[in-house]
Order: structure tokens, then C-alpha cells, then sequence
């Protein structure tokens, strides 16, 4: 697929944000680690379309419907996708304390997978409500998702940590990325870069050119916005 412009597949890391971008007339995919979620958005400036597996678009109360669908769709592997938090959880210093903010917004606390990530939804959430630009082209993805399109509509049968589950997403990648996993697997030492990082930001890379190619699939198809006016839709 010829590119009209620039794509970027984005996963969070140990060493902040793990970033793969593919340029129009170049086959080779560049990856890069960032701090900041905004220094991120600066080394892929518009019109790049990112694709990034991160909550957008934040509930008042309940979980998102394209969650719901996400986990559906995911049947056996419905576990990797965390509840995004709640939009009055934003700013919690501690685990307990978004635990008491959800409590009191619907009687149940917070999980710790859902805590582990705030501060990257809060970055990214903060990026884009602050420049209208960023938010039409930034979309949520899920990797697990990415990988069930590739895989015929099926879920995978392995866990990405597992070494089974590793080789069986390499080879889903190749025919879109010929010989580029293995060489970004190389770049970034694992206390920075996760093994699993990578394919899955190369996964988002495919989502993003699917967005780019107006191929991918919308969860839910009628995207709701949040109070901030984000788009609560998950892309594959």
C-alpha cells in the first residue's frame, strides 16, 4: 500500500512511549523511544496519523461501550483489555485515592491495572484536549485487536509473553512488515523497550495505515464523544 502520508504505531514502555513510524516512500520503519507522549506528537508532526493503544476519550461513570465490544470481539483473550478509568480519577496521586474517586462516582474501586496506566492516559489526554489538531488524528487501538483482524477475525491462542504467543505475532507481522520486527527488536535495550512493546506497537502501525487506507474497523461504528469532545472508539 503506497502511503499518502506519514503513520506512527504507538505503545507505552518502561522508558516512556515506544514509537514506530513509516514514511510515504520508504519501506523502512523507524523506531524511537520518547519520554513524553508530547515530545512524541513533535518527532510526528501533522498530518501523521497515529495509532496509539491507550485510552481516548474518558466516561463520566460505567465503562466505555467500545470496551464492551473490544472484549467481545476478543472472546478468550477479553481479559487484555483494562477498564479505561473514569474521567474524575484524572489527577489521583495513589492508588487508593483513585480507588475512593470511583468509589464514590459508581461503589467500586479501581483496579491496579487500570491505575498502572493513569499517567499515560492522563498524558495523552492532556495532548490532545489541548490542541484540536492532535485529536482528529491520534486513535485508539487495541494490539489484541490488531492481531485478531490479521489472524482472520480469530483470537490468538497465545499470551504476547509466552514464546509461542511471540513467534505466532511474528509471523502475522511479517507479511505486513517484511524483515522489520526482528531488526527493532534489536534496537532498544528490554530495561527500555519490552520485547512485546515493539510487536505491539508494529501492530498499531498496522491499524494506522488501515486508518490511513479508510480499512479499519470502529468500535463502537457510531463513536460517542466524552465531555471533552474525544472520540471513546477503539480502531482495528
Amino acid at each position: 500500500m503506497s502511503l499518502a502520508l506519514s503513520i506512527a504505531g504507538v505503545d507505552g514502555c518502561p522508558a516512556g512511549w515506544y514509537a514506530v513510524q513509516q514514511r510515504p516512500g520508504y519501506d523502512e520503519i523507524e523506531g524511537a523511544v520518547h519520554a513524553r507522549f508530547e515530545r512524541l506528537l513533535q518527532a510526528c508532526p501533522p498530518p501523521a496519523c497515529v495509532a496509539v493503544d491507550i485510552p481516548i476519550g474518558l466516561g463520566e461513570s460505567g465503562e466505555r461501550a467500545c470496551d464492551q465490544a473490544a472484549r467481545e470481539r476478543l472472546g478468550p483473550r477479553a481479559s487484555s483489555v483494562f477498564a479505561a478509568p473514569l474521567r474524575g480519577v484524572l489527577g489521583a496521586a495513589s492508588h487508593d485515592e483513585a480507588s475512593r474517586r470511583r468509589r464514590a462516582i459508581e461503589g467500586k474501586g479501581m483496579s491496579i491495572q487500570a491505575y498502572n496506566i493513569l499517567r499515560k492516559v492522563e498524558e495523552v489526554d492532556a495532548a490532545l484536549r489541548a490542541a484540536p489538531v492532535q485529536a482528529q488524528r491520534v486513535h485508539e487501538t487495541h494490539p489484541e485487536l490488531c492481531f485478531l483482524q490479521m489472524n482472520a477475525g480469530q483470537p490468538l491462542a497465545h499470551g504476547k509473553k509466552t514464546a509461542a504467543g511471540r513467534a505466532l505475532r511474528l509471523a502475522l507481522l511479517a507479511p505486513h512488515f517484511p524483515g522489520q520486527a526482528e531488526r527493532l527488536l534489536d534496537e532498544h535495550p528490554r530495561r527500555d523497550v519490552q520485547a512485546d512493546d515493539v510487536l505491539d506497537a508494529l501492530a498499531c502501525l498496522w491499524t494506522a495505515r488501515r486508518l490511513v487506507g479508510a480499512q479499519a474497523l470502529t468500535l463502537p461504528a457510531a463513536a460517542p464523544l466524552d465531555a471533552c469532545g474525544l472520540r471513546m472508539a477503539i480502531h482495528c
